[in-house]
């Protein structure tokens, strides 16, 4: 059987997200579906409703105001995902510099069963100003001359700010239902369903020359005492039939972490996955991110 190296990319200024993927322990498959089954697997924490395609925009689910305008704070009085959507687009501006260490590991699987390790990506990961850079990647632990977007197989950037500014830009137009609670990680939380057309969305997927940008679905968790998302999943939708690819999900949890006695919500672990059409085989990816610390660019002293 060809395997295909797939790539997923998220673009605000177009960035690149492979098929990366959540920790083990956030993993959930449909109930009742035995463990070997043929059918994908899934990312999904929760079983999720069975969603129709995205539909036409409405009157109901209004755009917002432009995204160049200031951010304007919003009393607690307000709707939680109204105060998620300030929460995010102010944490953009507010994130640090900072440096971390990702671990990427690569998995490939057949159906729902057992999945096959493939290789370890590490990097460090620079955040600054903004946007991100790659550095030092290895292969099991093994130095390569390679750039991360260089390398065979599915691989991702972005996790950092991307997915989520996407979804709450304006531009997206996306459509959220009413919330219910859940929990999540010991924290009381409201889950969001939503759904982005394809004429409003930014996640690219790629596979060698050929790419499309296609509609998708997915949930949050908002942590109902901050407005942070916590949790967010997503699944494409609609794909094209000439596309190699008919399954593409991903998912990132965040957790907070200190940097420089700071504490700041970040991404902790991250999962994708991507199906060959018209088969079983699939490509897996969980990703951690650790030893995050503030990140100082090099002075240069100039005589």
């Amino acid at each position: 059987m060809k395997q295909y190296p797939f790539c997923l990319a998220v673009a605000l200024a177009v960035l690149a997200l492979g098929f990366a993927a959540t920790p083990a322990m956030a993993q959930s498959q449909a109930p009742n579906t035995p463990p070997c089954s043929d059918a994908p697997p899934t990312l999904q924490r929760d079983n999720q409703p069975t969603l129709p395609p995205c539909p036409e925009p409405s009157e109901e689910y209004p755009g917002v105001a432009d995204s160049a305008a200031p951010i304007p704070s919003l009393p607690p009085s307000a709707p939680l995902i109204d105060r998620a959507r300030v929460a995010t687009l102010q944490f953009s501006q507010k994130l640090p510099n900072f440096i971390c260490q990702e671990f990427m590991s690569r998995f490939t699987q057949q159906g729902r069963g057992d999945k096959t390790l493939q290789d370890i990506v590490s990097t460090e990961i620079i955040y600054e100003d903004g946007k991100e850079t790659y550095r030092n990647v290895k292969i099991n632990n093994h130095p390569t001359d390679k750039h991360l977007e260089d390398l065979n197989g599915a691989w991702s950037t972005g996790e950092f700010a991307s997915a989520l500014l996407d979804l709450f830009d304006p531009a997206s137009r996306a459509h959220f239902s009413s919330g219910r609670a859940s929990t999540i990680a010991g924290l009381s939380a409201q889950v969001y369903d939503f759904q982005v057309q394809a004429a409003n969305s930014n996640w690219k997927l790629e596979l060698g020359s050929q790419s499309v940008i296609p509609a998708y679905t997915g949930t949050i968790w908002v942590d109902t005492n901050t407005a942070r998302v916590v949790r967010f999943e997503r699944q494409a939708r609609n794909i094209p039939s000439d596309f190699p690819i008919d399954t593409a999900e991903s998912a990132i949890d965040y957790s907070y972490v200190m940097i420089e006695g700071k504490s700041f919500l970040l991404p902790v672990h991250a999962e994708s996955l991507g199906c060959q059409r018209g088969s079983s085989f699939c490509t897996h990816n969980i990703i951690d991110f650790r030893n995050y610390h503030e990140f100082k660019g090099d002075i240069k002293i100039i005589p």
